[in-house]
């Protein structure tokens, strides 16, 4: 399994952080500490399956630089790989309604 840690922060001490080490541990802590408590788990081979394919799927992402303008609100940052294959890539949460390959690997992170 890919090393996989997907982050978001925003307004209000929001924080939103889904990890999954290379054994396929994943943890996720969401909200803003006082709503959904921190939960963990193993992932399935088919859930492993589906996010390398759609890591794979995604390659190296496109840039989605925040619009000029736009609320500083929700800022997102996925980080693939481990040492020197580590691609770590920031973007807006409202990159997701413009890349397709994007918005499926995000959401089958969030079904953690």
């Amino acid at each position: 399994m890919l090393p996989i840690k997907y982050q978001v922060v925003g307004e209000e001490d929001y924080a939103f952080v889904i990890s999954i080490n290379q054994d396929g541990e994943f943890s996720v802590s969401s909200g803003t500490y006082t709503s959904d408590r921190p939960r963990s788990g193993v992932l399935t081979q088919d859930q492993q399956a589906e996010l390398v394919a759609a890591v794979h799927e995604l390659g190296i992402p496109e840039e989605h630089a925040m619009p000029e303008g736009a609320a500083d609100a929700f800022k997102a940052q996925l980080t693939v790989g481990e040492g020197s294959n580590t691609v770590v890539y920031p973007f807006w949460e409202g990159a997701l309604e413009e890349d397709s390959k994007l918005l499926k690997l995000i959401r089958l992170l969030e079904m953690l």
